[in-house]
């Protein structure tokens, strides 16, 4: 998506964000807007100052915790991202989660859209269903 039509930065799971509430997080995936980027100063985006993505996705591996990702995306979305996707490979499921809406929970499906941030963004699940 980032590098197709050049209106943000995507980033992967060795890039922390720092949120406005101070929680400190990695997301497995996550883009943020050029525009955005842009108002940063030198020193912040060295640190990535206290700054959350505008799309985020998590992957939940065998090891975490359901209920622990959940508050996490929660945090997210309270701290500025407008769109995210939390992928659970042993449920087959995906929960979508945006600002002052309902979590979306979308069971059995062979892709997600984005929208919003991500608007033509499309992820085929097959390789995550099967276990990469």
């Amino acid at each position: 998506m980032a590098k197709v039509d050049g209106r943000g930065v995507a980033f992967d799971s060795s890039a922390e964000f720092i949120l406005p509430s101070g929680a400190a997080f990695a997301p497995d995936a996550s883009w943020i807007l050029k525009s955005r980027l842009a108002s940063l100063t030198k020193e912040e985006k060295e640190l990535f100052g206290r700054l959350c993505p505008d799309f985020v996705i998590e992957l939940k591996s065998p090891s975490d915790r359901l209920r622990s990702l959940k508050s996490k995306m929660d945090e997210w979305i309270a701290n500025g991202a407008q769109l995210a996707w939390l992928i659970v490979p042993e449920k087959r499921t995906v929960y979508v989660y945006r600002p002052g809406n309902p979590v979306e929970e979308l069971s059995d499906v062979d892709f997600v859209a984005g929208e919003g941030p991500a608007a033509g963004f499309r992820l085929d699940l097959a390789d995550i269903w099967e276990g990469l």
